[in-house]
């Protein structure tokens, strides 16, 4: 057999510098056009801007800025109805769309905006009764057929817009039916739990139910939750590298977490954004919660195990690997981010000398379109066909701590002191 020209090493650096994905969860080849083979492939999609205005008159307990994050929600809720039923009747929407999926879709297609409580007509009059008047719109995102396309190859995407929207949905039900004086409002336009029993199962309890009544505290705390989940639909967006926020959004999701701490959704994208931002530790921390709220949530079984992986945890990364790919609940991933999964566990088994489960995953990862893997073990001599899996005397399988220290999409090299700091991340925990 002959020799590998290099130590395995050297092969996990070049298969993650070569694949950021493997690690990061970065573009598949062959599963991703450019922008400009997608323009010339999608039909443009037609879509019209929505606004919606919503008035509450603020009577006491309520605050004005609850108040405020109910009128925001609602009329959020009923644009994404008026901008779901008036899609155009394109194919791919009938067929994969299912109707629980519209205002999901409908929530990607089109950017949500609305002027803050300071800027609302009539903010500053404070008396018993006073009108609050929210308009909101809902505007096209630029080249929205394209967009169309990446949702529908990314059913955890659409599944986390749906959660976000059913979330906000339990809490205006559970605000509505204690809103002082009542609400003329369609119940049935309300997405949610029809009693306070499954509100409490989706995470939506209402606060102190063993009174009659709510203090401004309660609806204080209710209205911050919803705030918390508009900041989260704003943080979720699906990257060309296959996150589903950035790191830009880190201070917005901690500030979402905060306001929002029931919601699993809103944890898992605040860990996104502190693995990109090189914070694992916390990262891991963060899928924890998630998973501690919603055990099902395969995502972040796969974003832990990413965090795993950077603070050289191999085992775990393996096991939370395992279970991302075996999904029992909730969308499979399917496509470019089933690779990026198995792409991720090929490279974790390499670094653990399992060369026969490293080969099986960057075979599969290669039959979904990536082979960025499968052909740089086979450079090293690994995974050839008819030769054994690992070389006679393979070396061992480390990656230096420059390499884990080293921000997302920063190369070592560049990295000024990624050499002293290791893995140590205590001072990079402010955005």
């Amino acid at each position: 057999m002959t020799a590998p020209r290099f130590g395995l090493a050297a092969l996990a650096l070049a298969l993650c510098f070569w694949t950021p994905p493997c690690a990061w969860a970065g573009p598949v080849p062959g599963l991703t056009a450019g922008p400009a083979a997608a323009a010339d492939s999608t039909p443009e999609l037609e879509l019209v801007t929505v606004t919606e205005v919503e008035m509450r008159r603020v009577t006491p307990p309520v605050p004005r800025d609850a108040a405020w994050a109910h009128a925001r929600a609602t009329a959020w809720l009923n644009a994404l109805r008026r901008a779901a039923a008036a899609f155009p009747r394109r194919r791919e929407i009938r067929m994969g769309v299912s109707p629980a999926e519209r205002l999901a879709l409908a929530a990607q297609l089109y950017r949500a905006a609305a002027p803050p409580l300071a800027d609302a007509p009539q903010a500053g009059k404070t008396g018993a009764g006073s009108p609050l008047h929210v308009t909101l719109s809902l505007t096209p995102r630029p080249q929205a057929g394209e967009e169309l396309i990446r949702a529908l190859r990314n059913p955890e995407l659409l599944a986390l817009r749906h959660a976000l929207i059913s979330e906000t949905g339990d809490v205006l039900k559970i605000m509505d039916r204690h809103w002082p004086g009542g609400l003329e409002k369609d119940d049935v336009s309300n997405p949610g739990p029809s009693s306070a029993a499954e509100a409490k199962t989706a995470g939506a309890a209402e606060p102190a139910t063993e009174r009659g009544f709510w203090r401004a505290e309660d609806w204080e705390r209710m209205g911050a939750r919803l705030d918390g989940l508009w900041r989260a639909q704003a943080a979720l967006d699906l990257s060309p590298e296959g996150w589903l926020t950035d790191a830009d959004a880190l201070a917005t999701l901690e500030r979402a977490a905060a306001r929002a701490p029931r919601s699993a959704t809103v944890r898992l994208l605040l860990a996104e954004a502190q693995l990109q931002r090189n914070l694992p530790q916390q990262s891991l921390e963060s899928c924890t919660e998630a998973l501690r709220l919603s055990p099902g949530l395969s995502r972040a079984r796969y974003i832990r195990a990413l965090a795993h992986w950077r603070l050289q945890q191999l085992a775990l990364a393996e096991d939370d690997l395992n279970a991302a790919l075996n999904v029992r609940s909730g969308p499979a991933p399917q496509g470019a981010e089933l690779a990026r999964r198995l792409r991720a566990r090929g490279a974790v088994r390499m670094l653990r000398r399992d060369y026969p489960g490293m080969c099986a995953d960057f075979a599969d990862a290669c039959g979904l379109g990536d082979c960025e893997g499968l052909a740089v073990a086979r450079a090293q001599n690994y995974c050839r066909t008819g030769a054994p899996a690992a070389p006679a005397r393979p070396a061992p399988a480390t990656l230096p701590p420059s390499f884990l220290a080293a921000p997302a999409g920063e190369s070592p090299a560049t990295s000024k002191d990624a050499g002293t700091r290791g893995t140590d991340t205590s001072e990079e925990s402010a955005p």
